[in-house]
């Protein structure tokens, strides 16, 4: 089969994707046909072969009704040909230029890049509908010929170098959908073994399609625009993940509405992160490697456009967005559907960085006070007070209950001073805030910058931070302090506890002999009584239905807020911070969790006394298992690692017992 290449390899993908179908078939029409030949001679041996006949075509037909209901359903917002001219103009031109039939429809999606997506039949072999998706960090971040240089190569796809290999494209990506909407069982256990071979079948056609595709898009824009365009792609991948952490936050954080795309383009071209960004997405580009999945790389494929033939075409250096019908209207409705629907009022991005800023340190100032309160340290939670106890040396004791309980012990002294420098620092500069010497000023290139009524810009951390490492120079940031005008008696009242996020969830674990849901949290762990039986687990993951309400009774456990599961009969809580260790065993059969804890009367966990074993330090063991039957919702694993940092101890005997 390696021999085997382009048109060749996808004729063979094709008639192993044929016969999946035809295999139950006959074998149940085999089964049905000797039993109508042995009914002849015997008919209680015709009889029950026609019962085995029956059986096995119901249990291939539960299955197969399993894997047929998978759907890929539309995306994002639908862009009309009536509304957009423009750009379906663009894209019925590249259609035409690739000799295939245009996508019934255009729709913008929040991620950054394009896709071509098909609703299909019988695993791929019919297509019921297409949808051409264009992220809209693209529209922001890419010109107008850019923009049709990634939509000519997605739309490539559907021409490919025949339709052969496009259909065995087509059915490579319904096989692996369908196996990944399973969630367990029999059929998902049968089928994935089926999709990994199909994938194994169909493996070559990738790299033929993908330079095809490419090929289309040099045609149809020219090589600099189809090159640039790639690299570029990557870059907007990268700074549309910093821009969502570091400016759409504070959008959230103030329930406020910016122009996401404007703000998406600004921050793009801004002078000191556009140079960085190409330079990481260059390094990225250069490190590529194929992998398992027979992509060519975007070096293999930038250097194989660079070969082809072709003249260069006009590029039009227009912002991407200009291809849609009056951008200043259309623009803000698209951003108001896809992200920040129900946000707040708009606002410009000047005043939202302003008001962010002073809430977030109104925050930290409110966190300086929770640590004096909960720290046993007698001073006032002021300025003035932390100054005190700081020169006193008593910084690290002050800080320590806000600090992460899973710290490395040796990390403990940095994250001590790191920690005090932060509240410290923002309740300095929300005293100044709030007595109008200081606001917050938006900056493209990095955080906003705090600016002084005389323009000059504050660094609080350089300002606060020797003098947090070495009590000795707290008298000098005192004196800094009265001169800048900082109010020494400024204070916030303590923050409340934050409410605990989840992280996913494994549905079920066992814990002294009962089945429970096990909800990750940053805070903790929850431990719920399980309403599904193994029975119904192997049903989810035989019956589509079945599977479908099961995924959607998890996804509604891990939307609920923390608080109220806590609330429910029966439900346990592990609180990190009773958590001394932890020992994660993993085997090939699953994983064992044993947490060691204190339960003393400063404890706050709740547990059951027969969910613990006990001993006569007041400490206790807890043991949870998983089950042949566990399912995950969201990442519980990686949400475990975080919530219990340091504390927890590996040991993977996974490829011991493979040996």
């Amino acid at each position: 089969m390696s021999t085997l290449r382009g048109p060749w390899r996808a004729a063979f993908a094709l008639a192993l994707h044929i016969g999946f179908f035809a295999l139950p078939i006959g074998l149940v029409a085999g089964l049905l046909a000797i039993a109508v030949f042995t009914f002849g001679y015997d008919r209680g041996s015709g009889l029950r072969v026609a019962l085995v006949a029956l059986v096995v075509g119901a249990v291939l037909g539960v299955g197969m009704r399993a894997v047929l209901r998978s759907r890929n359903r539309p995306r994002g917002v639908a862009l009309s040909r009536s509304e957009h001219p423009q750009l379906w103009k663009a894209v019925d031109a590249i259609c035409s230029a690739a000799h295939t039939a245009a996508p019934d429809e255009i729709r913008v999606t929040s991620e950054p890049n394009a896709f071509v997506r098909e609703d299909t039949a019988l695993l791929g072999l019919r297509t019921r509908a297409r949808y051409l998706e264009v992220g809209l960090p693209l529209l922001a971040g890419l010109t107008a010929s850019e923009l049709r240089a990634v939509l000519a190569h997605e739309i490539g796809h559907l021409a490919a170098r025949g339709r052969l290999t496009a259909m065995a494209y087509r059915a490579s990506t319904s096989v692996e959908r369908a196996a990944s909407d399973l969630t367990g069982g029999p059929t998902k256990w049968l089928f994935g073994g089926y999709a990994r071979l199909y994938s194994a079948a169909a493996g070559s056609t990738s790299p033929d399609l993908e330079l095809a595709a490419d090929a289309v898009a040099v045609r149809v824009t020219g090589k600099r625009a189809a090159v640039t365009a790639l690299r570029k792609a990557t870059a907007i991948e990268f700074g549309w993940r910093e821009y969502a952490e570091s400016y759409l936050s504070m959008a959230v954080s103030v329930e406020r509405t910016p122009d996401v795309l404007l703000g998406f383009r600004a921050f793009m071209e801004n002078s000191v992160r556009k140079p960085k960004l190409a330079e990481r997405a260059k390094q990225a580009i250069a490190a590529e490697s194929a992998g398992d999945s027979g992509h060519p790389t975007t070096r293999e494929r930038i250097a194989a456009m660079k070969r082809m033939s072709g003249a260069d075409k006009e590029l039009d250096d227009r912002p991407a967005f200009a291809l849609l019908r009056n951008p200043r209207k259309s623009v803000p409705v698209l951003e108001d559907r896809l992200l920040v629907d129900g946000l707040g009022p708009r606002m410009p991005w000047p005043e939202l960085a302003r008001l962010a800023g002073a809430e977030h340190v109104a925050h930290q100032a409110s966190l300086l006070s929770s640590a004096v309160a909960q720290s046993g340290i007698t001073t006032d939670p002021a300025i003035g007070g932390v100054l005190q106890a700081v020169h006193r040396g008593e910084g690290p004791d002050l800080v320590n209950p806000v600090l992460n309980p899973g710290l490395a012990p040796d990390r403990i002294a940095e994250a001590a001073v790191d920690t005090l420098t932060e509240l410290l620092g923002g309740a300095v500069v929300d005293a100044l805030v709030s007595a109008g010497r200081a606001h917050h000023e938006l900056d493209w290139a990095g955080p906003s910058v705090v600016r002084l009524t005389n323009g000059r810009p504050l660094d609080p951390d350089r300002l606060v931070r020797p003098a947090v490492a070495d009590p000795r120079l707290v008298p000098g940031l005192h004196r800094a302090l009265v001169d800048l005008g900082v109010p020494l008696n400024h204070s916030r009242p303590p923050a409340e506890e934050p409410e605990a996020s989840v992280a996913g969830l494994v549905s079920p674990v066992e814990l002294a002999g009962s089945r429970y849901d096990m909800v990750v949290t940053d805070r903790g762990l929850v431990l719920l009584p399980t309403t599904a039986s193994t029975a119904q687990r192997l049903l989810a993951g035989a019956v589509a239905r079945a599977g479908r309400a099961e995924r959607k009774q998890l996804a509604e456990l891990a939307a609920t807020p923390v608080a109220e599961l806590r609330e429910r009969r029966d439900a346990q809580w592990v609180d990190s911070r009773d958590v001394a260790s932890a020992r994660l065993l993993q085997e090939r059969r699953g994983w064992t969790l044993v947490l060691d804890l204190y339960l003393d009367e400063y404890a706050v966990s709740s547990l059951d006394e027969g969910s613990v074993a006990p001993d006569a330090d007041g400490a206790a063991s807890a043991e949870l298992r998983s089950t042949p039957d566990s399912m995950e919702h969201g990442d519980p694993y990686s949400g475990l690692g975080e919530l219990m940092g340091a504390r927890m101890d590996i040991d993977d005997q996974r490829d011991l017992t493979e040996e």
